[in-house]
């Protein structure tokens, strides 16, 4: 796998450029133009946006067709012998958008007649997605997570982690290839949103071409396009410091080599508030990042196109104690100065061959990729032991990927038909050791555990759009997924979804389907064993892969021509939910299973993007997540039904609210843009959640509800010379809240306080 790495990569040197290379998050637009009922025969089609430009010429029946159009806003322009027309177009990926389009003469320069009849817009629920100058005005856009948490069905939980429609876990894309989490206890973000140009939420609608892996949401991330790598040379630095002794410097660079352009970018930052603490005022949270970026694009020839991605990124973050006794919100008490540090290692590299069809109506395209993760726990033993709960550790776990993913696309008439094939090589290691004082109740005073552990992962899938006509359109696929490790598993995973035009603004939507989520490698049972002050041995019983049963039903509505809205309906039925938590007061991410899990709500969106560049999105969410019968991995206790060999006799499986369960959330964003070459901007954004449980899985008590408001302002750098800035305020009431308070399975946590922070870019 490496060697094939190498020789690839060196074959982007010596190619020849001809055509910009789009990534695989790809939808498509096709449509008829007429011209007084006439069918507009050679008419051009221009589509513009947040990719390269794209022409078609129509047929002589007025049809034409973008097979291959990265997700996002668009503008389509139709022109024949002067008759014209406009239409703003948002695509989402595996999406075919279908248009009419009544062309008419120009009646002024400058001005457009339009006459439009829309079709299903592919996802019309359930699916949203961000430009590059709605996160570049983004107030906490310097978070991937905060990021995604502003989208409707996905709640802020701890350690800024989102959790999307119930359950723990998103399943992360880099430019059209998977990006898995490799253990259990990663702080840091896949990506730094510095690096990104777009993205795409499926919270909802998943595709066949999605799974394997937990869905509660699925995260397509496009790094740079074609466009953003300039034909010239182009740079930036920035420089920044803020609250919580912040301090981060980001340099960028776009060149063109021979026939190859090139996109790389560094950061770096550290500051005094890294994770959320058990007190109020952070005690011992200091953390720091770097992470390195590399993506080249270069074309083959008129039909064949390679990307190559190559990222690395480092991360320590300082685990943040209490040292006050008798608190009754934090009852862990540690020693002054125990200095206790999580470091994480993590790299990817991918590379993207597309070979395009001559009639522009389908693609081929082959992605080897590998990632690397480690995650090294440096416990201070000595004064752990003398904490509270009188236990430390030390831990250093490794896993190293390789893969490889297989795409095929065509368009057949009114059918899109795209089929695929993934697998992947996982192998995993890791050394744990836990330290207990006397009092801490553990089988000896130094418990060591090492495993090693090989796992792979494989798929195949099916799926077609069939759109036969404009009001209406059907999405079936089938799915067959396969993993091995410290459990195996498969599944037949169908989908089914609907959309049809019910009358010119509005669309019904309803999708049904079932996925499969193979556990971690990571194998944490004896661990939670020893801390629980039991024998080294793990329990006789393993974790489960997790399956469920999605459901959802919704509308969407046309308000203006550039504002979307929609309200969806959704349930998940699920046996064997994998989740994650803490083992008692230590740092070990543990995962285990509830046996039965539902989660149900409604969300709903209002999205605006206008001419002039302002853009207003509203998203919300209310909703219910339940599970019980805990079990698998973790926890000393059986899963149902009681079987003979169990460490305990009973299985309670009464469904009680999930620790991240939050009722209502909200959270407006309206972003303006002003100045004569519209080059400031400023952002506002409210954020609103009610509290989570007191208890897990125990009760009905609720923390506090929340509000906070973030903002922005600043100025784009657009040419050399210039000098952009960007100030922006998080949580400017300094609503510290409550996220968690320390029940025997989760530690106190609190909401990061007032945060200002100021950069200045220069362009060179």
């Amino acid at each position: 796998m490496r060697s094939f790495f190498a020789a690839l990569f060196a074959a982007i040197v010596s190619c020849s450029l001809a055509a910009p290379a789009l990534a695989d998050n790809a939808g498509s637009v096709r449509g008829t133009l007429d011209v007084g009922g006439k069918p507009a025969a050679g008419a051009t089609v221009t589509l513009k946006g947040e990719g390269p430009p794209l022409t078609a010429t129509a047929d002589a029946q007025g049809r034409f067709a973008f097979s291959r159009v990265p997700f996002g806003r668009y503008l389509l322009s139709a022109d024949s012998a002067g008759n014209v027309a406009d239409q703003d177009v948002e695509v989402t990926t595996d999406a075919v958008v279908s248009l009419q389009l009544h062309l008419q003469p120009l009646r002024q320069i400058g001005k457009t007649a339009t006459s439009v009849t829309r079709g299903p817009a592919g996802n019309p629920t359930s699916v949203n997605s961000l430009s590059q100058s709605q996160i570049a005005a983004m107030p906490n856009n310097q978070s991937l997570n905060s990021i995604v948490e502003t989208m409707p069905g996905i709640v802020k939980f701890s350690y800024n982690e989102p959790v999307a429609h119930g359950f723990h876990g998103l399943t992360y894309e880099v430019d059209g290839v998977s990006l898995p989490f490799a253990t259990t206890s990663n702080f840091s973000e896949v990506i730094d949103p510095r690096t990104i140009d777009s993205l795409e939420v499926f919270t909802g609608a998943f595709p066949a071409e999605y799974g394997g892996a937990r869905q509660g949401a699925v995260v397509n991330i496009i790094s740079k396009r074609a466009t953003d790598l300039a034909a010239g040379e182009q740079g930036s630095l920035t420089l920044g410091g803020g609250s919580y002794a912040d301090a981060q410097a980001s340099l960028t660079e776009a060149a063109t080599v021979g026939h190859t352009r090139v996109f790389f970018t560094a950061n770096s930052e550290r500051d005094d508030r890294g994770l959320d603490s058990p007190t109020i005022n952070p005690d011992h949270d200091n953390s720091n990042q770097s992470n390195q970026f590399l993506r080249t694009i270069t074309n083959l020839g008129a039909r064949d196109a390679l990307a190559f991605d190559i990222s690395n990124n480092f991360a320590g973050f300082q685990i943040p104690i209490n040292t006050v006794a008798n608190d009754p919100n934090s009852p862990v008490v540690s020693v002054p100065g125990t200095d206790d540090v999580q470091r994480e290692y993590d790299s990817f590299a991918n590379l993207t061959f597309t070979h395009n069809t001559a009639d522009g109506n389908g693609y081929s395209q082959i992605s080897p990729w590998y990632r690397y993760d480690r995650v090294v726990y440096a416990g201070d033993l000595e004064k752990d032991l003398l904490s509270s709960q009188g236990t430390g550790l030390q831990q250093d776990r490794r896993s190293a990927f390789e893969g490889l993913r297989l795409v095929q696309f065509r368009t057949y008439g009114a059918n899109s038909v795209k089929a695929g094939v993934d697998g992947s090589i996982e192998n995993f290691n890791g050394s744990t050791l836990i330290a207990c004082a006397p009092t801490a109740g553990c089988a000896s005073q130094y418990n060591f555990n090492a495993q090693a552990q090989r796992g792979t992962q494989s798929d195949a899938y099916i799926e077609d759009k069939f759109t036969p006509t404009r009001f209406f359109s059907m999405q079936a696929g089938v799915r067959y997924d396969h993993s091995t490790g410290y459990t195996s598993g498969s599944q037949l995973s169908p989908r089914f979804e609907v959309d049809g035009q019910v009358d010119p603004l509005d669309i019904l939507h309803f999708y049904i389907g079932r996925l499969y989520a193979a556990p971690f490698l990571e194998d944490t049972r004896a661990d939670a064993v020893i801390t629980a002050g039991g024998q080294s041995a793990a329990p006789v019983y393993d974790l489960k892969p997790e399956r469920d049963s999605y459901y959802e039903f919704g509308i969407a509505h046309q308000l203006e021509p550039n504002v979307r809205s929609y309200i969806n309906f959704w349930k998940r039925d699920v046996t064997n939910v994998l989740d994650t938590t803490q083992l008692a007061s230590t740092p070990i991410f543990a995962v285990y299973n509830n046996t039965i899990g539902i989660a149900k709500g409604v969300e709903g969106r209002v999205d605006a993007r206008f001419s002039n560049g302002d853009s207003m999105f509203f998203s919300t969410q209310l909703s219910q997540s339940l599970a019980g019968g805990i079990s698998g991995s973790t926890f000393l206790f059986c899963p149902p039904p009681v079987t003979p060999g169990c460490l305990n006799g009973i299985a309670d499986v009464t469904l009680q609210p999930e620790d991240h369960d939050q009722t209502f959330s909200a959270t407006l964003d309206y972003s303006k843009v002003f100045g004569a070459g519209r080059e400031f901007f400023a952002s506002l954004q409210p954020q609103y959640g009610t509290g989570y449980p007191v208890q897990f899985q125990n009760g009905s008590g609720r923390l506090p509800p929340h509000l906070i408001f973030n903002a922005s302002v600043g100025r784009e750098a657009k040419k050399k010379g210039s000098v952009g800035f960007n100030a922006s305020v998080e949580n400017l009431t300094n609503d510290r809240y409550l996220i968690k308070v320390n029940n025997g399975f989760n530690t106190t946590q609190y909401f990061e306080g007032r945060r200002f922070t100021l950069r200045l870019t220069a362009p060179f």
